[in-house]
């Protein structure tokens, strides 16, 4: 059994293109699911959130991988470096409550165009907010999901995109 890294990419191998088409016995239904949704692109963490039961998934893909229906992408791995902290919230303006519509309109397109289609569930929980307070705490939470999924880069452009700055006073 293989202890697969959240962050690794799957792919099928030709065995496993193989037994999809055969509908190969060996294979349990939800060893079949979670092999026909290996794309070379998702990683084992994406493939998880398909199923009701995340860590039996990622042992059922360590199958799939010892079995050698699947195998692991050589990419890069990233190099762990400390996310930076965070703008604290005083730090920020806060939203007017008359704004927070906009706001939350404006962060919920932000993390759109950042996380494509893995956006919804976030952008749902932004849309619950009912103060200011609230809003700027959940995008500085969001920003921190946006830097584990995409870029420290990504995730500070989001949080200075999604939340209001002091505008500079010109003389």
């Amino acid at each position: 059994m293989t202890d697969l890294d959240f962050t690794a990419v799957l792919r099928k191998t030709e065995s496993g293109v193989n037994a999809i088409k055969i509908r190969d016995r060996a294979l349990t239904p939800r060893l079949r699911m979670l092999l026909i949704l290996v794309d070379g692109a998702k990683t084992v963490a994406e493939l998880s959130k398909s199923t009701t039961n995340p860590d039996e998934a990622r042992l059922l893909l360590g199958e799939l991988l010892s079995a050698g229906f699947v195998q692991e992408l050589d990419l890069p791995k990233p190099v762990a470096k400390p996310v930076p902290a965070p703008v604290p919230v005083k730090a920020v303006n806060p939203v007017p409550d008359e704004g927070l519509k906009a706001a939350i309109r404006r962060a919920t397109h932000l993390l759109e165009d950042t996380l494509g289609p893995n956006a919804e569930s976030l952008c749902l929980q932004i849309e619950r907010c009912t103060n200011s307070a609230q809003f700027n705490a959940k995008v500085i939470e969001i920003a921190r999901i946006v830097a584990a999924m995409r870029s420290e880069k990504k995730a500070a452009e989001f949080l200075l995109a999604a939340l209001p700055s002091t505008p500079a006073t010109q003389p």
